[in-house]
């Protein structure tokens, strides 16, 4: 054992900005935070030069499988995936078997999670096993500690309902997100409606079945003068329609995934169900609006929607197929990764509060750019303290690397390199779209609650994961 862990010669990145300084953690907390600290004996130090310290993520749409599909996944794999993409804690989505609608299930959830290092916490669907005809208890729901409500998996069709639930959810403090997605013209899609789908010969998903959802939501968020949260939005028309609400005051927030901001439609082209997922892939120019959006503000989170599947599942004809992609391990990495590319087209710009564009004009940054340590900021605010502040989670996931401040920390090597390996997968299920991709950056340590998890990229098992 040792008295505390010391961590020197990295670059501190944290909502305030950018410094230089070391920091010491001493039991679960932040003790120390200043340009030079000295370990003494005892003391656990790791050198993190070169590297970048960041608050640790937090994923507010996480597959689990838990109840009923544990052959895909389990909390214990699912967590070690996250503690390998340097996640401290991640949000269950309720699309489970049976459904997580009712305080029980999620309770027995909660309780089977409470042993593992990484913080587990539930959302419940909106409607009664998810069948969108009832709405579940939401006030003995929030009694347990549920703060998202979701069908995610499909979206809530009747408008009354769904106006209903923003009424009701929003006078318990509980946030309704909806998976934007019209039935009727959703159909039997497979992939985004365009050239490819059709040359392809496969039932497309037209971007109107998410953006007709969209306008409709924010509207009755509007009528109803309730909030609402839009998961994984994948058009540039969404974005569009979401920044409009924003201007117009409209309590309206918004999650992006890494697949969305990094994947097109094209990967589709040889029938590869490996990225079949919902909403689909969509074109270049979305993606390219996606980013122009997640830069002004648009999103505030950024989700990994990691949905696990057995083989069976994924490695069947591409209408069978089931849809989802892993997401939690490489999510951060792949984004960080995409940069020089977002950057080489040269029209984006991340916008940055003045106090955090002040610090990195101050910095002295060898071997990254300005623009890219710009990106890294956003994309560091929405994976950390802004999904934290969307569940609830905002005074132990303050974004703040200060004393006093809970120690939930990354330690991530910008220059590390490696093409990802089936072997190197630790989720249960292996349907992930990186692998034998090449891909730049790597986490090297987890810090959870002054926790060690991670040393040098590899999982610390020992009294670690019951």
């Amino acid at each position: 054992m040792f008295s505390r862990i010391v961590i020197r010669g990295g670059l501190l990145v944290d909502r305030y900005g950018f410094r230089r300084e070391d920091l010491a953690i001493s039991g679960a907390d932040i003790s120390e935070v200043s340009p030079r600290i000295k370990p003494i004996a005892g003391d656990l130090e790791i050198d993190a030069a070169g590297g970048l310290v960041m608050p640790a993520f937090v994923d507010p749409h996480t597959h689990l499988r838990t109840p009923g599909g544990e052959e895909a996944e389990t909390l214990a794999t699912g967590t070690r995936a996250a503690a390998l993409g340097g996640y401290a804690a991640v949000l269950a989505m309720p699309n489970t078997e049976p459904a997580l609608d009712s305080p029980s299930r999620i309770t027995q959830l909660l309780n089977s999670a409470a042993g593992l290092p990484i913080k587990v916490l539930a959302s419940a669907s909106i409607t009664r096993d998810r069948r969108g005809l009832e709405l579940s208890p939401f006030q003995s729901l929030a009694a347990v500690g549920v703060r998202i409500v979701t069908d995610d998996g499909s979206g809530l069709q009747d408008a009354h309902l769904m106006r209903r639930a923003l009424e009701y959810c929003s006078e318990l403090g509980i946030v309704v997100a909806q998976h934007a997605e019209v039935s009727e013209l959703f159909r039997k899609g497979v992939m985004n409606e365009g050239e490819l789908s059709a040359r392809l010969g496969v039932n497309p998903i037209p971007a109107s079945a998410e953006e007709v959802m969209v306008a409709r939501d924010i509207e009755l968020a509007r009528s109803a003068r309730a909030r609402i949260h839009f998961l994984h939005l994948s058009t540039a028309r969404s974005a569009e329609l979401v920044r409009r609400a924003k201007e117009d005051s409209i309590a309206v927030t918004a999650e992006v995934t890494p697949h969305h901001l990094t994947m097109s439609e094209d990967l589709l082209a040889e029938y590869d169900s490996l990225y079949k997922v919902n909403p689909p892939l969509r074109t270049h120019a979305d993606i390219e609006a996606l980013w122009s959006h997640l830069g002004m503000g648009t999103f505030d989170v950024i989700g990994t929607d990691h949905a696990p599947h057995p083989l069976w599942k994924k490695q069947t004809p591409l209408d069978e197929a089931a849809f989802g992609m892993l997401g939690l391990q490489h999510s951060f990495v792949a984004l960080w990764s995409e940069i020089p590319a977002v950057l080489a087209r040269g029209q984006l710009v991340a916008a940055l509060p003045n106090g955090v564009r002040s610090s990195l004009e101050n910095l002295d940054h060898p071997g990254h750019t300005f623009e890219t340590l710009a990106w890294l900021w956003q994309i560091l605010s929405r994976m950390s303290w802004k999904p934290a502040e969307l569940l609830g989670m905002g005074d132990s996931f303050t974004g703040e690397i200060e004393p006093g401040r809970l120690a939930n920390l990354v330690v991530f090597d910008p220059n590390k390199g490696a093409t990802v390996s089936a072997e190197s997968i630790v989720s249960k299920a292996s349907n992930s779209p990186y692998l034998g991709k090449s891909l730049q950056g790597g986490i090297a340590e987890l810090i959870v609650g002054g926790r060690r998890l991670l040393e040098d990229g590899k999982l610390l098992e020992e009294g670690n994961w019951n």
